[in-house]
């Protein structure tokens, strides 16, 4: 099964930086991939969205205030895109295109195949729904194989689509010149439009949270926007830097975006409407809800890489350990948590004291397992 939040983040973006690197994009992924991995400890222990457990539910108000924590879905996954766009646009121009199109397949590729054929039998197994349905972990292991169950690692296929698409296009329609280009605030209302309009347009067929090839398609525009924005910005130097009104304008935006997210989820608990019209349909709450999502996407990345450059510039030896490591662990994270989870079945505490114990030990022990797996021999050339 796909997972709403996975995915995930950060192969691409490991795997396609530039020398030196980028500390501050460095702790803006370390914080991602943390995410990434909280975000999937709240789903079990609220219910919201779907993972492998679903665990007794926080009680309240705690279940009401860490569920809002999820609206960073919205925007999470176009902002790993963005920061893959990021590096793939200087990473064709450095290798060419043979050489960009081999290590992609190689770095998006084998990471991918890794998880379904190691992994995705393992977690998969350990839901309830499917443990002990097929006639054992072996016969169910070859059922998974095919059609394969990506897990997070879904974004790594989606973003290796994005790469090969790119650079088709770079082939056909070489980029003029490199002189740098401002990114005007009209730039982004255009972008926030026309994700408005087609996110909408496919929720009404396919809601939000219902999968087509084990991808959530509802938040597709998402996905697309963010990498078109990233590879633009790189190609026409927006970020370097972004300018303080384009930085005012994206921090506004942003904090808007989400104060209105949680209007709008309080507001249909309030009313007592059913939240599913958010998700999709021919409603004015899905349009709605469509149009905090775009302003989200296309505001967030800009804000977070401009805030992350100015204030998280520093590195010591512990943030560079996990910056090395954050692939791995995002790779790794899901069969942690499941071991995790597992685990705290056995200690007879409140719910939000295991979700609280699941949620500190995942990202510590997903980083920790991912700094043994980089020192493997060979490891380093694919993760």
């Amino acid at each position: 099964m796909e997972k709403t939040l996975t995915g995930p983040m950060t192969a691409p973006v490991a795997a396609t930086m530039e020398r030196p690197r980028d500390r501050s994009i460095d702790n803006l992924k370390v914080a991602l991939v943390a995410g990434v991995i909280v975000g999937h400890t709240t789903i079990a222990w609220t219910g919201i969205g779907e993972w492998v457990f679903e665990e007794p539910h926080l009680g309240e108000p705690w279940f009401s205030i860490i569920s809002m924590f999820l609206i960073a879905a919205m925007f999470g996954m176009a902002l790993f895109f963005f920061i893959a766009g990021m590096y793939t646009a200087p990473s064709l121009d450095r290798k060419g295109t043979r050489r960009f199109l081999i290590d992609r397949v190689f770095r998006l590729g084998i990471p991918m195949l890794v998880f379904i054929v190691a992994m995705s039998p393992v977690i998969e197994y350990a839901d309830p729904d499917n443990a002990g349905s097929t006639g054992g972990f072996w016969a169910f292991t070859v059922d998974i194989w095919w059609p394969p169950a990506p897990g997070p690692t879904w974004f790594l296929g989606v973003l290796l689509i994005f790469s090969l698409v790119y650079a088709l296009t770079r082939k056909l329609a070489p980029r003029r010149g490199s002189a740098p280009r401002s990114l005007g605030v009209w730039h982004l209302v255009v972008a926030a439009l026309l994700v408005t309009a087609v996110t909408f347009s496919i929720r009404l067929a396919v809601p939000l949270g219902v999968e087509v090839w084990r991808l959530s398609v509802g938040q597709a525009p998402g996905w697309i926007a963010g990498f078109t924005l990233g590879v633009l910005a790189a190609e026409r130097r927006w970020l370097a830097p972004i300018t303080p009104r384009i930085a005012k304008v994206t921090r506004r935006a942003a904090w808007a975006g989400v104060v209105a997210g949680v209007l709008a989820l309080v507001g249909i608990a309030l009313l007592g409407l059913d939240p599913e019209r958010l998700f999709g349909g021919a409603t004015w709450e899905s349009l709605l809800f469509s149009a905090i999502e775009a302003v989200l996407v296309v505001s967030m990345p800009f804000w977070l890489v401009d805030l992350f450059r100015r204030r998280f510039t520093d590195q010591g030896r512990i943030r560079k350990e996990m910056s090395r490591a954050a692939f791995a662990a995002f790779l790794f994270h899901q069969l942690v948590l499941v071991g995790l989870v597992l685990a705290s079945r056995f200690v007879p505490w409140p719910p939000e004291a295991e979700y609280l114990l699941v949620s500190v030990l995942g990202v510590a022990a997903s980083y920790a397992l991912g700094s043994l797996v980089v020192r493997l021999p060979g490891a380093s050339r694919v993760i």
